[in-house]
Order: C-alpha cells, then structure tokens, then sequence
C-alpha cells in the first residue's frame, strides 16, 4: 500500500487504511491533533486543538472579519470527535440569528465532519472561513 492510502499507528506500529480512523489493534485514534480556520476577508486564523464555541467577538478579535456583525455571540462550535466519528466536527449553537453552513448546506443540529479545504459561512456567504488541518 502507498503512503497516501495508509497510515501507520504511533503505538503499535502496524499499517492501516487511511480509512480506518482509530486502530483495531490498539485503539489510537487517528485524526489531526488540531483545525486551522482562517478568514478569507483578512487571512488571519484561529488554530483550535480542542472544542470550542465560536461567535462574535471571536471573529472581530481573532479574524477581524467585517463580517463578523452578521454572527451571533455564540455562532457554532467546532468539536474533537474521538468516540463516535472520530473526526472534527462542527455543530450549530441554538438561537444564532443566521445558520451555519458548511460547504453551503446548513449544518444540521447533529452537526458535520470537517475536511481539509471546507468553507464555513455565517448565512450563505458571509464570514467564510477555510479549514485546514494539522
């Protein structure tokens, strides 16, 4: 198998499919230790390396996004999945004013996995933030 199609578990060593996100023999789990989001109005991101809320005055500090009037105090938060889907995810918070989307499709309440190179938006096309991952 190449190396783009497997990853090799730390612990025990053995080779796995990148498929399986958590070792059968061991039980590590292999997602990225922490997500990126930055800002396409500024460039600026957020390096986040477990679950956070994120909202208003997240986005005029940490991105300084003109956008960020459009987001509620507490928009959506992005989670470290380690027991069910083992990935990150990002989860709508109850009561913002504008949803969430994801990829333009709203993020429902059970919430979404990221991946590399997605698009979140306050609304269809405010506040776009780019996932990456490290």
């Amino acid at each position: 198998m190449s190396a783009t199609t497997t990853w090799k578990c730390p612990q025990d060593g053995m080779e796995w499919s990148i498929k399986e996100r958590k070792c059968p023999t061991c039980g590590y789990v292999n997602i990225p230790k922490s997500v990126t989001l930055r800002s396409h109005a500024t460039g600026k991101g957020a390096a986040l390396s477990a679950t956070t809320r994120l909202g208003k005055s997240v986005f005029n500090q940490r991105f300084a996004d003109p956008d960020a009037k459009f987001a509620a105090d507490e928009q959506f938060e992005i989670v470290r999945d380690d027991v069910h889907l083992f990935a990150w995810v990002i989860r709508p918070v109850a009561g913002a004013r504008n949803a969430t989307f994801y990829n333009g499709t709203e993020v429902p309440d059970a919430g979404c996995e990221l991946v590399e190179g997605g698009v979140i938006t306050v609304g269809r096309t405010r506040l776009k933030l780019t996932v990456t991952f490290k």
